[in-house]
């Protein structure tokens, strides 16, 4: 992961090199494995995500990139007029590489680019591109007033290349239908938001989005979903945002988030400005890392299993602070725990006291043990993402650590039932 990734790996070998020792049960053992090999692809094995942008010029995906990723209005390269017929390039730039896209520059599009290239269709220059590097998901791209307009030869080239991309590599490639300049439609002179507070234009905004869906219906194309977007957003001279219309962007960014795979899912929250985004990605790792805490607190292995727990919760916050864009190392998120009041020592007198008072019954005891600490570790990730996502004192990252303890065990409650 970056500079960090050093850093993570030997955590995350740390951690695996306790579980190896720990004489867990061989069912135990084989989710925990389980679990880690999950956790290796999100943090070890993380990389930027690659998303092939398919729509005419002018539909909006210079303006979409930089209202999911981008602070200020910056160029992507393969949209300007007169690029070759879609390449992989980085964005924002080879200096900063956070998001690989590839840019078909409109599929139905009869004009040739101004830039020579060294196929005869737009189609065979993009699978040359998709054989060197599969991309993780297609954003279809088209105008609100458009939708209506012929896009038929767009849908069957799509379709081609998802069925190329598959024969290559055994990817199915998801697709997400992304419905922009929806401000434009009627009643043009309302520009309020949210958009769809406006009957008529929230009416217009859902035809738009039933017909792309029929559209792919009658192709057989799947899609993950249709999202409407506005992403006009203007800057001053010195990149200060003087106006900011954008809208639905971050359900993009979390529906992104959901469909990339494990090893995409963390940069592409990193690089999102979208903080229920990160959320998502956020939630799936204290997902992970206290289902393995509930494992853990299951077995009954005395003092043993505390270092690894320690481990778990500290790699956790790590995690989440990468995500907000923060290098945080293992003794300053063991400081974190501290500071929140997540006592390691009294969850093990808890942990040991309810194992102690159940011996007639020790199999209940277990179970009560590894809720405690599967509550306590959900506890300390959202205290985490209360203070690294919400910029959230001490004092309310507690008051989330509380708030997740009683929503975990409520959870498990309602699971059981």
């Amino acid at each position: 992961m970056s500079k960090n990734s050093s850093g993570f790996g030997s955590v995350f070998s740390n951690i695996k090199n306790q579980v190896d020792k720990l004489p867990l049960s061989k069912k135990s053992k084989r989710k925990m494995m389980s679990k880690l090999s999950e956790l290796k692809e999100l943090t070890i094995e993380a990389r930027e995500p690659r998303i092939a942008l398919v729509g005419r010029r002018g539909a909006g995906k210079s303006s979409l990139i930089n209202a999911l990723f981008g602070e200020e209005r910056q160029m992507v390269s393969s949209v300007q007029a007169g690029t070759g017929r879609g390449r992989w390039l980085w964005y924002p730039s080879e200096d900063e590489k956070k998001i690989r896209l590839l840019d078909s520059r409109g599929l139905g599009e009869s004009e040739k680019p101004l830039e020579s290239s060294d196929t005869d269709t737009a189609v065979s220059q993009l699978k040359k591109e998709m054989e060197a590097e599969q991309p993780d998901v297609f954003l279809f791209l088209i105008k609100a007033k458009e939708t209506d307009a012929r896009v038929e030869e767009d849908l069957h080239e799509l379709n081609n290349l998802r069925a190329f991309i598959k024969e290559v590599h055994h990817y199915d490639v998801p697709v997400i239908c992304v419905v922009t300049q929806v401000d434009e439609l009627d009643p043009p002179y309302y520009k309020q938001l949210p958009l769809d507070a406006n009957p008529e234009k929230a009416k217009n905004i859902k035809i738009s989005m039933k017909l792309m869906e029929k559209r792919f219906n009658e192709h057989n194309i799947p899609l993950i979903t249709t999202i409407p977007v506005c992403t006009y957003v203007d800057f001053d001279e010195s990149g200060k945002m003087v106006y900011d219309m954008r809208w639905n962007v971050d359900d993009l960014a979390e529906y992104l988030v959901d469909v990339l795979p494990n090893d995409a899912k963390l940069k592409t929250a990193k690089a999102t400005k979208a903080v229920s985004a990160k959320k998502k990605a956020a939630q799936k790792v204290i997902g992970i890392m206290s289902g393995m805490a509930v494992l853990i607190g299951i077995e009954p292995i005395p003092l043993a299993d505390m270092p690894l727990l320690t481990g778990l919760q500290a790699a956790m916050i790590m995690i989440i602070a990468y995500i907000a864009g923060r290098e945080v190392n293992r003794a300053a998120a063991a400081e974190f725990i501290g500071a929140i009041g997540a006592n390691l020592g009294m969850a093990f007198v808890v942990r040991e006291g309810v194992r102690s008072a159940a011996k007639i019954i020790p199999a209940a005891g277990n179970m009560i043990s590894g809720a405690v600490a599967g509550a306590v570790t959900y506890g300390i990730g959202q205290a985490g993402m209360a203070y690294y996502f919400e910029e959230k004192d001490l004092k309310r990252a507690k008051e989330a650590f509380e708030r997740g303890k009683k929503q975990f065990r409520k959870d498990r409650k309602n699971a059981e039932e």
